[in-house]
Formats: C-alpha cells, structure tokens, sequence
C-alpha cells in the first residue's frame, strides 16, 4: 500500500511540474503531440538506457565497495553519458528544425518533459526493486533531477536557434550535466554521509537552475516580442 502511495507522489509531482512549465509559457501554444512526444522520447530514453548499461556496465563496477574508486566513479561518467545522451541526442535530432520550437522556453519545456519521461519510470522501478523507504529517500533526493539535467542543455540548444550562440555552449553545458550526474550517482553509491549531502545539495541546485533557467527564458521572450500574442497566458 505505501509502495503504491509513493509511486502516486513521483507521478503527481511529475504532473504538476509539467503543468507548471506548461501553463507558465506565455508564448504560442505548443502542440499538445510534440509535448507527449517529448514525454515518450525520455521514457524510450530510460528503456534504452536500461539495455544498454546491461551490456556495458557489470553490477559490481559501480559500487566501491566491491571495485576501486576510480574505476567505480569512471564507471558512471559512463552511466551519465548514456543517460544523458538518450534524453537529449534523440529528441535535439527530433525537434530543433520544427517550427513551434521557437520560443526560449520551448528548450526548458520540451527537454523538462524527455527528462519526466525519464525519470519517472527509474523512480518507479526503483521503488518496486528496493521498497517504499527507498523511494521517500528519491523523493527527497531525486524529485526533478532527470528533468533538470537536459533542460539545462536543452536552454542553450534554444539559444543556438535564436540568439545564433556557438553550439560550443552546447557542448559544454553536457559535459557539465554529465558531470553532474557523474558525481551524484557516485556520492550516492558510496553510502557516506557527507558524499549522499553533496548529492542531496546537487539535485537541490540542479533544481533551482531548472526553475531559474526557465523564469530566465521566459524574460528573454517577452524581451524578444515572443510572448505579444500570450496565447498559453491564464487570466
């Protein structure tokens, strides 16, 4: 009953964290397909991940329990890579050419959503594999990272569109999310108590960036002229 409970919270936070990005954008109305499509390329994300860390990463390398530090921590450079590549990569490739993609908050919103996509099933997986407690101690931790990580990289993407910005800031913005999620994987990993505060004061960080960089966007459109219409604006 409370692994059902808690598996109803990552969903409804999940929701709502949509909702908010979504009712927030003052700019053309986004194509309701687009937004699930994005949805579902983090979810195949998550699947192919899954897969893909089975064929390449042995269990025992990722613990330093039973591997060597640096082995273990270049292990989930590894992790964030993949991760991060498959919620990103495909849905770049996907969306940047499309017309709606045009406004700076499309790249926080769209890549928010492949990031819940992402996100949620690992939460509910990891809930069923380890039990409620568990996924409380996620929810603390973990409640927008996924979503938070790409849209940072997906920020920077949109202002290669619009602001005609080096993709070299692209490229740096993912190796930083990797990073990131490089060391939060393995601080956690080491069952340390000030390792797990660092990776509870990244994803608390992480998250702040995600909402700073969108209420940023959403300045830079009305600066732009891109939010004149307010199409998505709720009187």
């Amino acid at each position: 009953m409370l692994i059902s409970a808690v598996i109803l919270v990552f969903l409804g936070t999940a929701i709502l964290l949509a909702l908010f990005f979504i009712k927030n954008d003052h700019g053309d109305k986004e194509p309701l397909s687009a937004l699930w499509t994005a949805g579902l390329i983090g979810l195949s994300g998550f699947i192919g991940a899954g897969y893909i860390e089975s064929l390449l990463i042995p269990v025992n390398s990722l613990s330093p329990k039973t591997s060597t530090l640096s082995m273990s921590f270049f292990t989930y450079i590894l992790v964030g890579v993949i991760e991060e590549s498959l919620k990103f990569i495909p849905l770049a490739l996907y969306i940047y050419k499309k017309k709606y993609f045009n406004e700076h908050t499309d790249g926080i919103i769209y890549f928010a959503l492949a990031g819940i996509g992402f996100g949620v099933p690992e939460n509910i997986v990891y809930v069923v594999s380890y039990g409620a407690s568990a996924g409380i101690g996620r929810l603390i931790l973990d409640p927008f990272f996924h979503a938070a990580t790409v849209a940072i990289v997906g920020y920077y993407l949109i202002k290669v569109k619009l602001d005609h910005k080096s993709w070299l800031s692209v490229i740096l913005a993912f190796v930083g999310v990797v990073m990131i999620h490089c060391i939060y994987d393995f601080c956690l990993s080491t069952s340390n108590g000030t390792m797990i505060m660092l990776s509870v004061l990244i994803t608390f960080i992480s998250s702040i960036m995600l909402f700073i960089l969108f209420f940023k966007a959403n300045k830079l459109d009305k600066k732009s002229g891109l939010t004149i219409r307010n199409k998505n604006k709720r009187s």
